[in-house]
């Protein structure tokens, strides 16, 4: 029994974060700051955006602050009072603070004297506004982003090969725990392994799409979630699985992605689950408990802290090539079986249909047909 096991790491982890990092990427910063920074941004850590935005509207009062207090000592110069109520650096700063988030205590106010005054007002109120807005429609996004509503999506945490109906079907089982379901819900689950090709070209990355279905129905586009569906793959010729055994399978190097997308209902965004299966997360000669029950009330019952849960069933631990052999060799002694009891039953018949006919010739027997 092969019992080494291969120590790799994942492309998807259990939570659904993507393990891909892509170094050395000339212009990084370029692309990441300034030709996609609203992107960015959404994707930055709260603490980082509070910390830029911050950094922003303090720099704008600091700068603003620097002109009103040069406007003001310009125009002192000149005996011109431009702003009332601003004597030093610091009022100055007051003064622009207080315009830029129009609080308006109703001390410091600029003069119709000076119009560069009203100008830089303008352009404060301008700037102001288009921080503010830019922010708020940050804080809009990063809040109402959807890929939170993937938590209540839920994958058996590892998956199963058993038979159903005289197949072999490799499964997993999902779940949408919300009352209110994704609609449009499609799922794509791929195989991704290394592969050479027959010019000895290396591919790390070779993905494998497989055709699933939910139970009976063979269209395995689309899913619907109201209520834990049992994906499964049917193991046949030209599937990848088709000449692993139990312990080659522990062993492969390979991983099931599987990925999930569908519209949330309530805000019509689209958001995707994700999850991984590797080959020592597959159990062999297993089947899906049932959680569905019906109570005293009007509802199903889904007992989620049973998802994960499978029992053993009777599967010969070979590969699925040889188990289809075995099948046919099985159906084949059986027919063999069948028509040898046939043939015994007809000479039966036949023998209870010999009687003796007393014709004087002593052990003379005539066989009447029917």
């Amino acid at each position: 029994m092969i019992s080494k096991r291969i120590n790799r790491q994942r492309i998807v982890n259990k939570s659904g974060r993507i393990r891909m990092n892509y170094v050395k990427v000339p212009g990084r910063g370029q692309l990441y700051i300034l030709n996609d920074h609203f992107t960015t941004l959404i994707d930055a850590q709260w603490r980082y955006v509070f910390l830029i935005f911050s950094f922003a509207f303090l720099v704008s009062w600091l700068v603003f602050g620097s002109i009103w207090w040069g406007i003001y000592i310009h125009r002192r110069n000149q005996g011109i009072m431009c702003i009332e109520k601003v004597s030093s650096w610091t009022s100055a700063f007051l003064f622009s603070l207080e315009t830029q988030t129009t609080i308006g205590y109703g001390g410091r106010q600029i003069t119709p004297e000076c119009p560069e005054g009203v100008i830089c007002l303008i352009i404060q109120c301008i700037i102001g506004l288009l921080i503010s807005s830019t922010m708020l429609g940050l804080v809009f996004a990063k809040v109402s982003r959807p890929h939170k509503r993937s938590s209540s999506i839920l994958f058996s945490r590892k998956a199963v090969i058993g038979p159903r109906d005289g197949k072999l079907y490799l499964m997993f089982r999902v779940a949408d725990i919300r009352k209110r379901q994704l609609v449009e819900s499609h799922i794509s689950v791929f195989l991704i392994r290394r592969h050479v090709t027959k010019e000895g070209e290396k591919i790390g990355c070779y993905r494998h799409s497989l055709d699933v279905t939910f139970d009976g129905d063979e269209d395995g586009e689309k899913i619907f979630l109201f209520a834990p569906v049992v994906v499964q793959h049917e193991i046949k010729e030209g599937s990848p699985f088709y000449e692993y055994s139990p312990d080659e399978l522990n062993v492969a190097d390979f991983e099931i992605l599987v990925f999930l997308e569908g519209v949330v209902e309530s805000t019509g965004m689209t958001t995707q689950a994700r999850t991984s299966y590797l080959g020592d997360e597959i159990n062999w000669g297993h089947l899906f408990v049932d959680i569905m029950s019906e109570r005293l009330t009007k509802h199903f019952n889904v007992d989620v802290s049973r998802l994960h849960e499978t029992y053993p069933v009777g599967t010969p631990r070979i590969c699925p090539r040889e188990f289809y052999i075995s099948q046919v060799d099985n159906q084949s002694e059986q027919g063999d079986s069948q028509q040898q009891a046939l043939n015994e039953s007809e000479v039966s018949d036949v023998r209870s249909e010999v009687t003796l006919t007393p014709n004087g010739e002593v052990g003379t027997a005539v066989v009447s047909k029917m």
